[in-house]
């Protein structure tokens, strides 16, 4: 990346949340690759999740074999033990896959629960990448809360993803629905275009076709100060289902949601997220 380019990155520095999930090792080899392209440095972050050790401590906890489907209590320290062990075997892959790329890294581990200890180390970096589905230990598959719980309430830029992305000319999407958060989230959509050598596409929603239109003249200004050409698609008034539908008609490369307005907050923003294969950068103010 040039000099004039890396000044304006709108990514120096990046936390990627792990754990023994393949969603997680996904989202490591994207951190890392966001880093080489962006010159940004990379935090990886493993958290020994409090309410599994709790679990551990209750005498009804117990464990089922995969193979026999033979149960046996949970040992405590034994837990403590594989979530090091998991943390150690990371903490490798991170500095392989760095060494590899050339990427500046640490890597730092916490105890508590998940979600607020990504959110409070995330706190001064520019984007934090996760996987939408954790594994805290072999077998054990969460639900997803630490990302609903990154999706409705971190500020700044986060990436959510099912799979490894491969930033290979995949076309880029970005809703802008006239909010100034949207407004960021073109300014990031068209840097990410730029820099990946990658069309751009914008999802003009409204309420009425007026209004769609005045969105389309506000977006074409914000690329045009970039330089950058896009194409146009118009959803009036859309259901969830149907923003969801369109953009991954459009791509399957990165889409850019600004988390601001009607359309993208709450259980609205978790619901398309969660329909959405795309990995998806959530832009909030």
């Amino acid at each position: 990346m040039s000099e004039e380019n890396t000044r304006h990155s709108p990514i120096r520095k990046i936390l990627v949340a792990l754990d023994a999930s393949r969603s997680s090792v996904n989202a490591l080899q994207t951190a890392v690759d966001l880093a080489a392209r962006f010159d940004a440095e990379l935090l990886g972050f493993f958290v020994e999740d409090i309410n599994l050790l709790r679990l551990a401590q209750l005498p009804i906890a117990r464990e089922v074999n995969f193979y026999s489907s033979q149960t046996r209590r949970v040992q405590p320290l034994e837990m403590e033990m594989q979530l090091r062990i998991q943390a150690t075997r990371i903490r490798k892959t991170l500095a392989q896959l760095a060494e590899q790329y050339r990427v500046t890294w640490e890597f730092r581990t916490s105890r508590g629960d998940v979600g607020a200890e990504v959110l409070a180390a995330g706190a001064d970096v520019d984007l934090v990448v996760m996987g939408k589905i954790g594994r805290s230990l072999p077998g054990m598959r969460r639900t997803g809360s630490t990302m609903r719980m990154l999706t409705m309430q971190r500020r700044g830029m986060t990436l959510i993803l099912e799979s490894r992305v491969q930033f290979l000319k995949a076309p880029v999407v970005v809703v802008y629905d006239g909010t100034k958060t949207s407004n960021k989230a073109m300014h990031t959509a068209g840097y990410l275009a730029r820099s990946l050598e990658s069309p751009l596409t914008v999802l003009l929603v409204g309420d009425s076709e007026s209004e769609i239109e005045e969105y389309r003249t506000k977006a074409r200004d914000l690329l045009h100060a970039q330089g950058i050409e896009a194409g146009f698609r118009r959803l009036l008034r859309p259901v969830i289902a149907g923003l969801a539908a369109a953009v991954r008609s459009e791509s399957s490369g990165p889409v850019i949601l600004p988390c601001q307005g009607d359309w993208f907050e709450g259980e609205k923003l978790c619901g398309l997220v969660e329909r959405i294969e795309n990995p998806v950068f959530l832009i909030r103010s």
